[in-house]
């Protein structure tokens, strides 16, 4: 059988460099802990101690909060340590899902510019959920701490692939950006 590992790069893992244009930053995050949590979405906010689940183009801030996924489902990033499994006297299912995401921040004054090349997303359209397609990958998107600040939650076993798209997006951003001046 012939050997075609050498046609690509080896899978990057958890760890790698910061992606830095000038005119975007994107860097991996790893957040303590991250929950997701199925069943009546007021029930499990009230458990997890957090007031509300943000949607689109809602901001995130914090060490803790909770993203809402669909209408019965959010993901608790770094709130309180939950037993996995189904909690029948909540009628709430919870699975640690720490290690199934990819966190990627992206920031700066191409942010929006190069997450409105993968996916439609504006600050006019509001959504209540934060999950997107992004050229074809599920993902969550969020602001976090401003309006030019995002952060997206990527399966882990897509991080690779997401994470050569958003390089050659910003570099592509960074060579337009470049020839308008």
């Amino acid at each position: 059988m012939r050997d075609d590992s050498t046609k690509w790069h080896p899978a990057l893992g958890m760890d790698r460099h910061d992606i830095d244009t000038g005119g975007v930053r994107i860097s991996l995050i790893h957040p303590d802990r991250m929950t997701l949590i199925s069943g009546p979405c007021n029930a499990a906010l009230e458990w997890s101690g957090i007031g509300t689940a943000i949607g689109w183009p809602e901001v995130a801030s914090g060490h803790s909060y909770a993203l809402r996924c669909r209408r019965d489902q959010i993901l608790v990033v770094n709130g309180p340590d939950l037993t996995d499994g189904w909690h029948a006297d909540r009628g709430l299912a919870v699975s640690d899902m720490t290690d199934g995401f990819g966190v990627v921040d992206i920031c700066g004054g191409d942010a929006l510019a190069i997450l409105c090349r993968g996916t439609e997303i504006s600050h006019e359209e509001p959504s209540r959920s934060a999950n997107r397609a992004f050229f074809g990958y599920a993902v969550m998107i969020y602001a976090y701490d401003a309006q030019n600040h995002f952060r997206m939650h990527v399966p882990r076993q897509l991080l690779d692939g997401l994470w050569s798209l958003l390089q050659s997006f910003a570099q592509q951003a960074s060579v337009v950006a470049e020839m308008d001046k």
